[in-house]
């Protein structure tokens, strides 16, 4: 048998082992919260991917590639790989071609659903997958690298180092332990490269023995890196500081609204580390945990008749995308302080039915852009918008700037104790002819939004139900899902996500019998819908917060522990009506009153508008200052088509004239300085920096090897950079534009590093 020996790397093999457990330690600590919907065993392929992309970075420059090279071989096995492995994670008994099959699909179905088919966000699943592989491959192959192909620890340290502390600050997890095994694990990187380094000086100028150097910086290095991570260890669980505490106080809510609008690229579940208070977006995802802390979110002044007993409506949602809801074709129209918000509105209150009532909210730690209300606001004392929906003018919600303020509002509240107005008969005897608008937003069931569990829920529901109209069908639901003999309240269900393999929440809910606020209404909300096929029921979700104590006589303070979500259905002649269907002893919701028995629909609730009839004074569509937002208007196919045919155009004129611009090269007089950095700059970025011990001369004559075409041109650039940096000398016009014109070539020839293949290798 021969003798195979593994030649050992100039740099030793302690580095290949420290990269290596740096890369790992990013994969676990991403791995660990189960971002995708809670699935962990989803990403447990992250680790192999990392060991990848070290072998990767490691072995180019060790077979002499250059930069390029190696990061074009490593993303063409990532290409291939992660996919493959990707859709393995996601159907674990599938041949490899139709794993990479399933990705590619999975991939494409999550690009069509947010650019082209309007969707807020998407249900798929295994593109984030894929994300998560190239993350970690891609900062694995870089830190590699690194190290042993530019001999910049550092870069890896901070490349490294960012994905770890940007996923710690994103995960309720407890991952300092990770921290401080990465942060030993990269000092004494850094000490072993520097002593190598020292260590190949010594040998080129043969200054006495290379290993006592070595020997006394990791001996001293050693200790040092000890006595750090004790003293960081004490600290952090001794000392106590909060120093950006209200530092974000008053941040413009705009900042909110991209995070809202980014958010819904990214997926749910995982153990998420909520950033405190509750903020209320355009879109709603239901994830495996319902984030909230004990903090104050608002304080309102109430009449003592309403206290401790008003839902709070923040914004209402008409459309179910299976992982949670979305306002759609809104549009916020601009409100004068104190002036009417749904004058000419179908959502205008009738006084028939309802009773006025004033409060007064103080924000605390809720900043979101929504403005709190008891039912339906019809005045504000501050400039607001009223985001309406549809034609009609449907209410989605009042909004402000966000921030901390303090508001007078009015609103309308149902009139529940007077049975002679509102009662479980009255609503019983409602027609049940719906607006023909409202019967198209609010009845949609999409498909799989309902599965063989979900319909089985719907006939127990039907079986308890004294008869098949609205009211008793309602009733009937919310009572049946807020039994605990039937469902349980748990605000944590991440490890029920990641055992159920429907996309739609409603499903897996009436499955798994666990959930929250948002599984509760969404499951009432999508069975209502769904109840009656020939005449849908009209239902929406509503999130806001559920009534709070009473702290001093007319003061009830609400915290955020009390966000919740619950259900809202539409009966002609009395408008949205609330049902809480949530369980555990959550819901806070005042039955209405059977009332005395009514044989015929009561007339005197009914609007005064017909269903469909347009009104002159109705401030919808069109008006100076309303907003349509992305997604929601009419922008087709064709129209996107048009714009990324405009975009590349765009990109191509601009690019040209850069090019143009680049290839003219420096204008003016241009230093012997200047003109040397420009190009160390752009050798490097080819892969080819200089070594730290190279002098000028030594560096331009490397370079002209690999390029001897540009030989002359960086003899001038070299030259003159020694004599005016070590010489002192001040060069003429002559020579300051030979230099230009020379790093104006040497702008184009050095692009030849690019195309090199031969053999580069480090020596000592």
């Amino acid at each position: 048998m021969s003798d195979v020996r593994v030649r050992r790397p100039d740099e030793g093999w302690l580095p290949l082992v420290l990269v290596t457990f740096m890369a790992l330690l990013v994969a676990w600590a991403i791995d660990e919260p189960g971002w995708v919907n809670g699935k962990g065993t989803l990403t447990d392929g992250l680790p192999l991917f990392a060991v990848l992309g070290v072998a990767v970075g490691f072995a180019g420059p060790k077979l002499g590639w250059g930069r390029w090279t190696t990061h074009l071989v490593g993303a063409a096995f990532a290409g291939v790989l992660i996919p493959i492995f990707a859709g393995w994670a996601k159907y674990p008994d599938v041949p490899l071609a139709q794993a990479f099959r399933a990705t590619a699909n999975g991939t494409v179905e999550a690009y069509l659903d947010i650019a082209w088919r309007g969707l807020r966000f998407t249900n798929e699943e295994i593109h984030y997958l894929l994300v998560f592989g190239i993350l970690v491959w891609a900062t694995a192959q870089f830190g590699a690298y690194a190290v042993f192909g530019h001999r910049r620890p550092l870069n890896a340290v901070v490349v490294l180092g960012l994905v770890l502390v940007g996923n710690m600050a994103l995960t309720s997890r407890d991952q300092l332990p990770h921290l401080i095994a990465f942060t030993g694990a990269s000092l004494f990187l850094l000490i072993g490269m520097h002593a190598f380094d020292e260590r190949t000086t010594w040998i080129r100028r043969r200054i006495g023995d290379p290993g006592t150097i070595s020997a006394l910086y990791l001996r001293g290095g050693t200790v040092f890196i000890v006595v750090a991570l004790f003293s960081s260890l004490v600290l952090t669980q001794r000392a106590a500081s909060n120093p950006l505490a209200g530092a974000w106080d008053g941040i413009d809510n705009q900042l909110i609204d991209v995070a809202e609008t980014v958010s819904r690229w990214f997926p749910t579940g995982g153990d998420f580390k909520g950033g405190g208070g509750v903020s209320f977006g355009d879109t709603v995802r239901i994830g495996g945990r319902w984030y909230t802390d004990e903090g104050v979110a608002f304080r309102a002044n109430v009449p003592d008749i309403y206290a401790g007993t008003l839902y709070w409506r923040a914004a209402t949602y008409d459309r179910f995308d299976l992982g949670g809801w979305s306002q759609t074709e809104y549009r916020d129209i601009d409100v004068a302080a104190d002036q009417s918000l749904l004058v000419g509105t179908q959502e205008d209150p009738n006084p028939a039915t309802t009773l006025e009532v004033t409060v007064t909210v103080t924000t605390d730690t809720y900043n979101d852009a929504f403005l709190l209300s008891p039912a339906t606001p019809v005045r504000v004392s501050a400039p607001t918008s009223v985001r309406l929906f549809g034609a009609g003018g449907w209410f989605a919600g009042v909004l402000d700037g966000g921030g901390k303020r303090a508001y007078t509002l009015t609103a309308h509240v149902l009139d529940r104790d007077n049975t002679d107005v509102i009662s479980g008969n009255r609503l019983l005897a409602a027609p049940e002819v719906y607006p023909a608008e409202i019967a198209a937003a609010y009845t949609d069931v999409p498909e799989g939004a309902l599965g063989p569990d979900a319909r089985e829920l719907l006939e127990q529901i039907r079986a308890t139900a004294e008869s098949g109209d609205p009211w008793h069908l309602a009733t009937a639901a919310e009572a049946y899902l807020r039994s605990a003999a039937n469902f349980t309240y748990d605000p944590d269900v991440t490890d029920v996500m990641a055992q159920c393999d429907s996309n739609s929440a409603v499903e897996c809910f009436a499955r798994q019998q666990r959930g929250y606020c948002l599984h509760y209404a969404s499951t009432m909300a999508m069975l209502l819908r769904a109840a009656n096929p020939d005449n849908p029921i009209p239902t929406r979700v509503v999130q806001g917060f559920l009534p709070g104590t009473i702290e001093a006589r007319g003061v009830e303070t609400v915290t955020n522990l009390s966000a919740h979500m619950w259900v809202e259905v539409y009966f002609p002649g009395y408008g949205w009506v609330p049902f809480d269907p949530t369980g555990g002893g959550v819901a806070r919701q005042v039955p209405i009153e059977p009332g005395p028995e009514v044989s015929l629909a009561p007339s005197a609730p009914v609007p005064t508008l017909g269903p469909d009839e347009p009104d002159p004074t109705r401030r919808v569509g069109g008006d100076a200052g309303t907003s349509t937002p992305p997604g929601s208007g009419g922008g087709g196919p064709a129209d996107r088509t048009l714009l990324i045919v405009l975009t590349l155009v765009l990109a191509l004129v601009v690019g040209g004239a850069a090019i143009t611009a680049w290839l003219r090269g420096p204008r003016g007089e241009i230093t012997p300085d200047r003109a040397w950095f420009t190009l160390a700059r752009a050798a490097s970025r080819l892969g080819f920096a200089p070594r730290p011990t190279q002098t000028v001369y030594e560096y331009a004559a490397t370079l002209g090897e690999l390029v001897p075409v540009a030989k002359p041109d960086l003899r001038i650039v070299a030259e003159a950079k020694v004599e005016t940096s070590y010489a002192r000398m001040r060069l003429g016009g002559d020579r300051l534009r030979a230099v230009r014109d020379a790093t104006r070539r040497l702008r184009v020839s050095m692009l030849r590093l690019a195309l090199r293949r031969g053999a580069r290798r480090r020596k000592g």
